[in-house]
């Protein structure tokens, strides 16, 4: 598989156009990245765009050449991102050769700045407040001017009108913390098939990699805390750095603290919380619908602060939703239990933890929730009963996975 970019510059920005050959000479569709800067030069690395389809060439099995320089640092990274992955999804993933026409060591000190990506979520508005320059503590990082939003991803490319409701939604917050939002418009999530869950910060990194010009470092906010991760998941603190090149440095930023303890911190900033935009699954991209899994997650975080008509959200909070709200995944489960944790340590009560504890209580969870320790459970399980062909076929099975 062979990586091909090429960039135009126009009266309306710069569009990025990369586009990928299969070894028989077919062209998989170009993915473009639009800019509104007009004076971007072409990258000195294309180590962001390897990113971008890294999972696509994994799920192929296609060793990946790139045409054009990429960074000795970003290789180094990416053979133990690469070990990270296929040992979480053996049956989904294969290392990869990937090379490049030139590759270059880029080891000159340059001054420290960093921009984050931005989508108005708890994870990003957290971020965002606690590094920008009003708020920053002396460790902080150096979040002095960029936000990256993406328009592509949460909000697809034909929602025009929403995306643009978002962006004047999120822009009063920006601007009150002196800071401006830059956009990436880009077909990306729609010209490969990529599994979202597992390549998100991938994505996300390519994006963030177009504006390693002029800033060293990118913020990215935390999913999950360090006491709960969930493993195998799209963003950790366990590879999201694995994303970083010689031209830019990714930071997971936000893993020491709960979706929770975010909300307590946006909630001291009343922009912050009207700006607030958590919301993927309703009919408009630019408001909080109120009523989906995630609108609900997030009016919980609000009541375990004690706080119930949160200024997101324009209706009130029923909290009969929590018996009918949707468990998706480990992801949401755990979050939950934090929630009920957090209210219980901050003495807050009321009929919604009960009614929420009780949901929690009767939840179960989906039996391919992770792989590797279902595989682990079936195998004790045949020792214990000492179930020799199952014992031999996943030896075998492992063995294969393992190319022996």
């Amino acid at each position: 598989m062979e990586l091909r970019f090429s960039q135009e510059v126009s009266g309306r920005g710069t569009v990025r156009t990369v586009t990928l050959f299969h070894g028989d000479g077919t062209a998989a569709k170009d993915i473009f990245f639009e800019i509104a800067d007009t004076d971007l030069a072409v990258p000195a690395v294309l180590d962001g765009f390897v990113l971008g389809v890294i999972f696509y060439a994994m799920e192929k099995g296609e060793a990946l050449h790139v045409r054009g320089a990429v960074s000795h640092e970003l290789l180094a990274n990416l053979r133990e991102y690469q070990e990270a992955w296929t040992l979480w999804r053996p049956q989904r993933y294969r290392r990869i050769a990937i090379t490049a026409d030139t590759v270059v060591h880029l080891d000159g000190v340059r001054p420290r700045k960093a921009l984050a990506a931005f989508s108005g979520g708890v994870d990003s508005i957290f971020t965002m407040l606690r590094h920008c320059r009003q708020n920053r503590a002396l460790d902080g990082q150096p979040l002095d001017d960029t936000l990256v939003l993406v328009h592509g991803f949460d909000v697809p490319l034909s929602a025009v009108d929403g995306f643009a409701r978002l962006t004047e939604r999120l822009t009063p917050l920006a601007r009150q913390l002196g800071l401006d939002i830059r956009v990436v418009r880009t077909n990306l999530r729609q010209a490969l098939p990529q599994d979202w869950e597992d390549s998100v910060a991938a994505q996300l990194a390519c994006c963030l990699h177009n504006f390693s010009h002029d800033h060293s470092d990118a913020l990215v906010g935390s999913s999950e805390p360090y006491d709960a991760l969930v493993i195998p998941w799209g963003s950790s603190p366990i590879t999201d750095h694995l994303l970083s090149g010689s031209q830019m440095r990714i930071i997971h930023d936000g893993a020491g603290y709960s979706r929770t303890e975010k909300v307590a911190l946006i909630a001291r900033h009343p922009t912050a919380v009207t700006s607030l935009k958590v919301c993927w699954e309703g009919p408009d991209p630019g408001q909080n619908c109120g009523t989906c899994e995630k609108c609900i997650r997030t009016r919980l975080n609000f009541m375990a602060l004690g706080d119930a008509t949160p200024g997101c959200f324009s209706t009130p909070f029923d909290p009969a939703a929590i018996t009918t709200m949707p468990i998706r995944n480990e992801v949401q489960f755990l979050e939950l239990q934090s929630i009920i944790a957090y209210a219980r340590r901050h003495n807050v009560t009321g009929d919604w933890l009960r009614m929420l504890e009780d949901r929690v209580a009767g939840y179960r969870p989906p039996t391919r929730w992770n792989r590797a320790t279902q595989r682990s459970r079936k195998l004790g399980a045949a020792l214990a009963r000492g179930d020799i062909g199952l014992i031999a076929r996943a030896i075998k099975s492992r063995l294969q996975r393992n190319g022996r």
